[in-house]
């Protein structure tokens, strides 16, 4: 009776271990959990809803923006990009740096959208552009005015009076303006946002 008893039990494990090795087998054949009905995984599936084809005027996907140990929500929306004119540097007195150059300036509407209220966020921080030169735009740090500056960009980042206080508090929205340097025969074909090192930077078409 003990053999026979003894000969059921090894018959039961070995039919359990055959259930575990067939169940794990299952699930490292089956679809994993991040995957859709077609068979894309969550990763290539946010990528193919990223926004693209952005032209100017349309919001881009909201943002984050960190400032004084505070990040809140951003809206980012580039408007309208002005080009100046070659000549327009020639105030600066230094032919030889602006040699070939001129300013493009993009502006942009920025709305904070969520969380706290934040001091000094920069919107214009992570924006840039694209020529149809090949060459990207290049940050021009401008300190006051140029004759040229366009009457309707502020460079006070949307502040209207100096000593106010630069804080964004939740529903908040500013156009904000800055100058950047492009060849003096080129157009902004792009303007950029860009979302780091691991993301595409956003891209809205100038026409």
């Amino acid at each position: 009776m003990s053999t026979l008893r003894g000969m059921r039990n090894h018959r039961s494990l070995g039919l359990a271990a055959v259930g575990v090795i067939t169940a794990l087998a299952v699930t490292a054949c089956g679809p994993s959990d991040d995957s859709d009905k077609d068979g894309k995984s969550g990763a290539s599936k946010a990528a193919d809803e990223a926004p693209k084809n952005l032209k100017l005027g349309q919001p881009g996907p909201v943002q984050e923006i960190t400032s004084y140990k505070k990040t809140g929500k951003f809206s980012i929306t580039p408007t309208k990009v002005s080009l100046g004119k070659p000549e327009d540097l020639k105030e600066l007195d230094d032919p030889k740096k602006y040699k070939d150059k001129k300013i493009a300036w993009i502006y942009v509407k920025a709305k904070h959208v969520g969380g706290p209220a934040i001091k000094e966020a920069k919107p214009m921080s992570d924006v840039g552009a694209e020529t149809d030169a090949g060459a990207p735009a290049t940050r021009f740090i401008l300190i006051g005015t140029l004759a040229s500056t366009p009457k309707d960009c502020n460079l006070l980042n949307g502040v209207k009076e100096l000593g106010s206080d630069d804080i964004w508090k939740k529903g908040e929205e500013r156009t904000v303006c800055e100058p950047y340097l492009v060849p003096a025969t080129a157009k902004v074909k792009n303007v950029t946002y860009s979302q780091g090192f691991y993301k595409e930077p956003l891209k809205w078409a100038v026409k």
